[in-house]
């Protein structure tokens, strides 16, 4: 089987275990629901038809003594009305009723509500509560009760679908955040082979033939003596080698290390310190990286990208402290903030970067030329860009990058 093939994702016409689990789970969360809104609302109702009945509900005003006399109809009448909630909830759990579309449930609603106010009429009768009713007493019960029954299946049954619409509103969300975070890690991992190989390429293939060609051209000049050539052709052949030299050591290599940093498959320690040795040797310079910082971003799937991402950020405060501030202090600081270092704990860790001059200090009015680009490919990250006066004097560049978080 093709590495493809193990790991192509399962599709929508072969579900996996976790998804048919799911499923189960949101039909028991819906049935409870369903049963809990209706119980409440029909064992409300049992309890308050139960009082009304008797102390409210009557044809004429009666004696308090008469009120005593039937106040033994209550556990009768109370016991008969729980009865009917809890047939109600049976049918409704029997026939699933959460589970059917809005015109089946209309019907089922109705298919429930009938039988059950019957029966509870039924019931009053065998009790003695009632003792040869007139029809329309009989019909009022009938159809209060039914009516009870299907605006509390009904509002019970709102309640499920509304809950079914938020959590098919909230999956639909988490799964395109997922595919959006997908497809940004497959990028940046394409971006990252990319780079490598590009960097590669130039640091292996493109020197070489570089070589071979500075090789060549030694054999000309060796030829050229020989044979006698003017000093004019040898110090132009001269040329064109140390032209080839400088090109193979620093545009090459430079190039090279812009794309895909030296040392940044390492650590960021490692990659931070060999950006800091190409820095002139009368500047003074030191970086500190706490072992934390790659402690967060190796929790992480891309660990390289991130790396890649703050190293760009410190070689852009170097190069404009130099470049811009004339500064001949620089001080490289790479830490951590938020979240757990050590990993017991939650949150997002973040991973800061400062650098620090004592240049001429920041204009009035900074010009953010090579920072926008490195504020643009750190917000892609969820990082962030801030510069600001130095303690030093000069510029202070901070950048920051989000590391996975702890577990």
């Amino acid at each position: 089987m093709s590495p493809r093939a193990r790991s192509a994702p399962p599709t929508a016409s072969t579900p996996t275990a976790s998804t048919s689990a799911l499923a189960v789970r949101d039909r028991a969360d819906d049935r409870r629901v369903l049963l809990f809104t209706a119980g409440v609302l029909l064992t409300a109702f049992a309890i308050g038809s139960t009082l009304q009945t008797i102390f409210i509900y009557r044809p004429e005003r009666i004696a308090t003594s008469e009120l005593i006399a039937e106040a033994p109809q209550l556990p009768d009448r109370l016991m008969t009305n729980l009865v009917t909630v809890a047939i109600a909830l049976l049918l409704a759990a029997f026939v699933r009723l959460e589970e059917r579309r809005p015109v089946a449930a209309a019907g089922a609603v109705l298919a429930i509500a009938l039988p059950v106010a019957l029966a509870r009429h039924g019931l009053q009768l065998l009790l003695g509560i009632y003792v040869a009713p007139e029809l329309d007493v009989s019909l009022v019960e009938v159809f209060s009760v039914a009516a009870v029954i299907v605006v509390a299946l009904g509002l019970a049954l709102a309640q499920v679908r509304t809950r079914v619409r938020l959590r098919e509103h909230e999956r639909a969300e988490a799964e395109h955040r997922l595919r959006a975070s997908t497809a940004l890690a497959e990028l940046a991992a394409e971006e990252i082979r990319v780079r490598r190989e590009v960097a590669d390429g130039l640091h292996g293939t493109l020197q070489g033939r570089l070589v071979l060609s500075q090789a060549a051209i030694d054999a000309i000049q060796r030829r050229g003596v020989e044979e006698g050539w003017s000093e004019a052709a040898l110090e132009q052949l001269a040329g064109v080698r140390r032209d080839l030299e400088r090109m193979r050591e620093h545009d090459v290599r430079e190039l090279s290390n812009l794309l895909y940093p030296v040392g940044v498959d390492v650590s960021l320690d490692h990659a931070i310190r060999a950006l800091v040795r190409r820095v002139p040797a009368e500047i003074d310079i030191t970086a500190e990286v706490a072992p934390e910082a790659d402690l967060a971003l190796d929790r992480g799937d891309d660990a390289v990208a991130q790396r890649i991402a703050v190293v760009r950020g410190v070689e852009e405060g170097i190069t404009n402290a130099l470049r811009h501030g004339a500064a001949t202090t620089i001080r490289v600081a790479v830490g951590v903030s938020g979240g757990d270092v050590g990993g017991a704990g939650g949150g997002e860790t973040r991973v800061r970067a400062t650098v620090e001059d004592d240049g001429i200090g920041l204009p009035d009015s900074p010009r953010w030329n090579g920072l926008a680009r490195t504020s643009e490919r750190l917000g892609l990250r969820g990082g962030r860009v801030e510069l600001a006066p130095s303690v030093l004097g000069g510029a202070r560049l901070e950048v920051e990058v989000g590391a996975a978080p702890s577990r």
